[in-house]
């Protein structure tokens, strides 16, 4: 038997949908939710800002993702960026891990 025969698809329940390998949409009081799959915590209501909705996020130089990211970037860009990630409040999974303009031009 292969390793590929061996791995199965996480198990979800007929009333939530897979976002990706970490997420799945659930309705928690009525109101769709994501919801972490490693330890099922509400991380924040579904819908496009969820990212901006989450208690635990770290911010910070983008150096701080490994030498390979310079810290200034105002010398390819007009704007200060930052390292962006959340994690989910339960399990502190990471989420997402993103490079962005800093907020209303806060350096990091």
């Amino acid at each position: 038997m292969s390793k590929a025969d061996t791995h199965t698809a996480p198990q979800t329940l007929a009333d939530e949908q897979s976002v990706d390998d970490n997420l799945v949409q659930r309705l928690v009081d009525g109101s769709p939710h994501y919801v972490c799959r490693h330890c099922d915590t509400p991380v924040a209501p579904a819908g496009p800002d969820w990212r901006h909705r989450l208690t635990k996020v770290f911010e910070g130089a983008p150096s701080t993702a490994g030498p390979h990211l310079n810290d200034n970037a105002r010398h390819y860009l007009d704007v200060d960026v930052v390292l962006r990630q959340g994690f989910c409040p339960g399990c502190f999974t990471a989420l997402f891990t993103e490079t962005v303009p800093a907020r209303n031009g806060e350096t990091p």
